[in-house]
């Protein structure tokens, strides 16, 4: 028959462990605090591309010229917008820690005709808190991809 003094766990063990869950979570969070920085980054490179590409099938579809404006901080609650002469515009705001790059083309507009071309080409650059960065391209064609 076991005594009551082999059951269980020691308080030392118990504290022993509870180190090592300590160390191993202390060691993988700033790995995975960046790898969530770099998924917010791309994820804002892909809002922007898929809102652009919207507005140029909108364009088309409509007939009607949809602008796609970018302005760092407008009015405080967007960073870049749509603004149509007909239709519903929408705005939407960069995730936290997510800016544009110094030299990127901000207040800027695009404008995408009705028969999907774009009046300009340009680089729409954001960046995380680390420095890394994703591109947007748009063509004079209306075409938009990701760097």
């Amino acid at each position: 028959m076991a005594s009551s003094r082999d059951r269980g766990f020691s308080l030392l063990e118990l504290m022993i462990v509870v180190l090592i869950f300590g160390l191993v979570i202390g060691f993988s969070l700033p790995t995975f605090l960046r790898f969530s920085s770099t998924l917010q980054l791309q994820s804002a490179a892909e809002n922007i591309s898929g809102q652009l590409r919207l507005a140029r099938e909108k364009a088309i579809a409509t007939g009607v010229v949809q602008p796609v404006t970018f302005e760092y901080g407008y009015l405080g609650e967007s960073d870049y917008r749509t603004t149509p002469a007909t239709g519903v515009g929408g705005s939407w705001r960069l995730p936290k820690g997510i800016t544009y790059a110094a030299e990127a083309e901000i207040d800027s507009t695009y404008m995408f005709q009705k028969d999907g071309r774009c009046d300009r080409s340009g680089l729409i650059i954001v960046q995380n808190g680390r420095g890394h960065r994703d591109t947007v391209s748009v063509q004079l064609s209306g075409i938009v991809f990701n760097h």
